[in-house]
């Protein structure tokens, strides 16, 4: 048994010595050479009130049918662009023609019958003329007693005849030029009606959304085309309720669209709210935006209001490095190790970006990470003074 220990107590011993002869010599940093560094400084901007909204044509029209019938043909799909006036859909007008024929063939019988009337009216007229003279000169014989009672009153009873005659004449004229108001009426009505077999554009624009084919059954109101002006457009943006304060109508703002990543543009407040919205404390305004052919219903944009400068950290966007859903910089410590740094990203600012947290004053950033893995190595630079030395 002793001799047993001793051989366990042996190995041991052999084994420590052997661990302990083996000294643990820590491995170099690999360096890496051409870093851009730059010290991390606070910079004056501009201070700006950040509006998101949609972009919205200042003209939209929901067309639809005026009346009931077949489609027979479309002219045009989503995303053409329109002439004022130009034809979209046809409807089968056959039963509508019919109907305006009728009208337009009822219109020219009324007007042929006002001619007749005329004429009747005018006969009557000569007639009751005649008459009225015959009985002022037996009326005066009468006085002269050169002609008996009963041919007085016989030309008395004609010459009442021929009054009746005219006024009866006089109103069947004025029934006719009725009848003719009323067919002149319904012609236009009828053409009006036949005119909506016809569907075109009330503007030139775009089409946005159809909702008809040939072959589809449409009555009044079904809808059929959306349409929008394409000549002029807006940013519907959406501000807090201190905005009321500061933003004002013709208020100029800086907008960038995400469809348009290049270039701001400039937009001037054509509407705002009086007042803001109790349950989310917010208004709507709309800003013109100058006329481009990139500009389109739909894309995403902010509006930036100026209202003063503030002192921020930047970074230029290049610096930024992304892992999964966090972005970071990396940072170098004065023996030029370099360390991946999560940071809090606020708004963009031309080319660069406003660092919220996780990057103080004064503290080394890479400008030019690229695609390397920094983390953990060391800069053949660093700097001192805010110089960048080897």
């Amino acid at each position: 048994m002793r001799q047993r220990l001793r051989i366990v107590l042996i190995a041991g011993a052999t084994f420590a010595a052997g661990c302990g002869g083996r000294e643990s010599t820590p491995q170099k940093a690999e360096v890496v050479h051409g870093l851009d560094l730059q010290k991390m400084q606070m910079q004056l901007v501009a201070d700006e009130l950040e509006s998101p909204g949609n972009v919205i044509a200042v003209s939209t029209a929901q067309l639809a049918a005026r009346t009931t019938g077949t489609v027979l043909q479309v002219s045009v799909r989503e995303g053409d662009s329109v002439k004022r006036g130009q034809l979209l859909a046809q409807l089968d007008e056959r039963e509508l023609s019919a109907r305006r024929s009728a009208a337009q063939a009822a219109s020219r019988g009324a007007s042929a019958g006002v001619l007749r009337a005329r004429k009747a009216v005018a006969a009557a007229q000569a007639q009751a003329d005649v008459m009225k003279k015959t009985y002022d000169r037996y009326s005066y014989l009468k006085e002269q007693k050169s002609v008996s009672p009963q041919e007085f009153d016989e030309i008395a009873a004609k010459q009442l005849a021929a009054q009746a005659n005219l006024e009866q004449a006089t109103a069947a004229l004025s029934q006719s030029e009725a009848g003719v108001a009323q067919a002149e009426s319904e012609a236009h009505a009828a053409e009006s009606v036949a005119s909506y077999a016809r569907v075109v554009a009330p503007f030139a624009g775009r089409v946005i959304r159809r909702t008809v084919e040939p072959g589809s059954l449409v009555s009044p109101g079904t809808p059929m085309f959306v349409l929008e002006d394409t000549s002029r457009f807006q940013l519907e943006s959406t501000l807090p309720a201190e905005a009321l304060g500061t933003v004002k109508k013709n208020a100029r703002a800086r907008v960038q669209l995400d469809g348009l990543p290049g270039s701001p543009i400039t937009g001037k407040v054509a509407e705002i709210e009086a007042g803001a919205d109790p349950a989310s404390h917010t208004v709507k305004a709309r800003l013109d935006l100058p006329h481009d052919v990139g500009v389109q219903s739909g894309m995403f944009g902010r509006a930036y209001f100026a209202r003063g400068e503030k002192r921020v950290l930047v970074v230029p966007n290049e610096a930024l490095v992304s892992r999964g859903q966090l972005r970071g910089i990396y940072i170098v410590d004065e023996l030029g190790l370099i360390r991946w740094r999560v940071v809090t990203i606020g708004k963009t600012i031309g080319n660069h970006a406003e660092v919220l947290s996780g990057l103080n004053e004064g503290e080394v950033a890479v400008l030019n990470p690229g695609n390397q893995e920094l983390d953990g190595k060391k800069s053949d630079s660093v700097l001192v003074g805010g110089e960048r030395r080897p």
